[in-house]
């Protein structure tokens, strides 16, 4: 299974017609946020921040995401809110919400990972927030972490890819490291804002 980021969407709007037809971000989200209070961990994975990323409305797809992790605090699992926060941090770095970002990333983190884990989540978070904070040592050293995992079933070494990615287009905004084909090392899958979730439980 390759866990890569990298989504089909055009990522900013062009001038023109395209852009008088931008959607309603603020009233899209509006209307998200209250139907995350009754959706579950699948429905809103499959079918609550997604739609308003895929219409780039990102801000309003991390303040959903908040707005479910608020209502869901006492029922989600702790794999559940790390995913969904490491999903709201991608959103929030897509308009440039890096503080915000950086704190939905540190409790991304599995504080019960073992040392030993096959797959090593945490370095993946690590170098995420790396690049966030504008630091290559770290992002190296998380890559170095990665690489020591094993090759899983699928016959790639959990989330390196991914990882990689921030390296090779460090200099790059992070829309680049979510969608330019260029920052990938190896093949990888494409997907539509599809999702690494935190599976080192």
């Amino acid at each position: 299974m390759k866990w890569m980021l990298l989504i089909s969407l055009s990522l900013f709007w062009q001038t023109g017609a395209l852009a008088q037809s931008a959607p309603d971000c603020e009233a899209l989200g509006t209307q998200m946020k209250q139907q995350a209070k009754v959706l579950n961990y699948q429905e809103f994975e499959d079918d609550g921040w997604r739609k308003l990323a895929a219409k780039k409305c990102f801000f309003q797809a991390g303040t959903s995401i908040v707005a479910w992790l608020s209502a869901h605090a006492d029922t989600a699992s702790d794999e559940q809110t790390r995913t969904m926060r490491y999903h709201a941090a991608r959103v929030f770095a897509m308009v440039g919400r890096t503080s915000v970002a950086l704190i939905h990333l540190k409790h991304a983190r599995n504080p019960d990972q073992a040392e030993d884990a096959a797959q090593d989540w945490n370095s993946y978070m690590d170098v995420f927030s790396g690049w966030l904070r504008r630091d290559l040592a770290d992002v190296q050293a998380g890559i170095a972490r990665l690489e020591l995992q094993p090759i899983d079933d699928g016959g790639y070494k959990p989330n390196l890819e991914a990882a990689q990615r921030f390296l090779t287009c460090y200099t790059m905004p992070y829309a680049a490291i979510e969608t330019d084909p260029a920052c990938v090392v190896q093949s990888a899958k494409t997907d539509d804002f599809s999702d690494l979730k935190d599976e080192s439980h």
